[in-house]
């Protein structure tokens, strides 16, 4: 705990949500007082860090905002939306929530930093309707003049404790298969939660990164091909897979009438033709500015490493 620590408020928006959970910990450890928006109570192992102000609320109350915002140092934004039916199931979460803090903070002439966590398929907009709206997002700070300072974020696949989304990958392989869409040779960068955050904490008191977008991930400078990623998870689990490599219009099939039956049942969809665009496209390797040439963070788990640990997690928590 730092003196620095010890004076700042930081702020949290998704704050109960996979990354979330693990940036208010870690801001915790650090010594900060933290405010995090809520809509429901908190769960008692998140009632217990005595250092976090739960507001309850959400984007629609005003009031809530202002008390997350006020007399803070800095706000990590990270709520959004992954999945949704159209553009207008993304827009409240990844655009208009941009817009309301940012109101608000040149509103009440506030001097937080404001630290909106994207995705690097905002590089890619034209793929899908989460890509179109985590780049729209973006602009509402790129595009506006703004008085106080904001950093963009750009991450790639995160993995770590408590993702559901890699756990599919353990699963199928667990089974005996390695899914594979498109082609082996497709490329994508990776981050561990755990390192992800701590390169979030890392730019708080740093000031080289005003008005940027930074890429961030575990420093593989090609990232790593769809046949490593499940080579690698095949090894940690000490299991051999078949590898089967899907073809595009078969998952737009699964697609298509996962679209058919969210309308019929009422859910909202993870896998719409869409992400099928995202899930097919072969380079999500970070290129470009670099939370490492910002502050003095480095990553420290590179991908068998980390999901060694997400393993281990998955299998403590019997979900394997």
């Amino acid at each position: 705990m730092t003196e620095n620590s010890q004076k700042k408020i930081i702020s949290v928006t998704g704050a109960t949500g996979f990354v979330g959970q693990h940036l208010i910990s870690a801001l915790c450890q650090k010594g900060y007082q933290v405010k995090a928006l809520t809509r429901r109570p908190p769960r008692r192992h998140q009632e217990n860090m005595t250092a976090v102000e739960w507001i309850e609320g959400d984007f629609h109350n005003k009031q809530a905002l202002d008390r997350l915002l006020q007399d803070s140092s800095a706000v990590f934004h990270l709520a959004g939306a992954v999945k949704g039916r159209n553009l207008e199931d993304f827009s409240e979460a990844n655009i208009l929530s941009v817009q309301k803090i940012r109101d608000i903070l040149a509103h009440k002439n506030h001097k937080a930093h404001l630290f909106l966590l994207s995705s690097l398929a905002a590089r890619e907009p034209h793929l899908s309707h989460y890509a179109s709206s985590k780049r729209a997002g973006e602009e509402c700070l790129s595009s506006s003049v703004c008085e106080f300072p904001w950093t963009i974020i750009r991450p790639p696949g995160i993995y770590g404790p408590g993702d559901l989304e890699t756990l599919k990958i353990f699963k199928a392989i667990s089974y005996g298969l390695a899914p594979i869409p498109g082609n082996r040779a497709n490329r994508a960068s990776w981050i561990y939660v755990h390192d992800l955050v701590q390169g979030l904490c890392a730019l708080i008191d740093e000031e080289t990164h005003h008005q940027k977008i930074l890429n961030i991930d575990d420093g593989r400078k090609d990232g790593y091909s769809m046949e490593e990623l499940y080579d690698i998870a095949a090894k940690v689990m000490g299991r051999k897979a078949l590898k089967i490599t899907l073809p595009k219009f078969a998952l737009n099939l699964v697609a298509h009438l996962n679209m058919g039956f969210s309308q019929v049942f009422g859910y909202t969809p993870m896998i719409s033709p869409k992400k099928v665009n995202e899930l097919y496209f072969p380079d999500w390797i970070c290129r470009g500015e670099h939370v490492m040439t910002c502050s003095p963070w480095q990553p420290e788990k590179q991908l068998e490493d980390g999901l060694k640990e997400t393993f281990d997690w998955y299998r403590q928590n019997k979900l394997l």
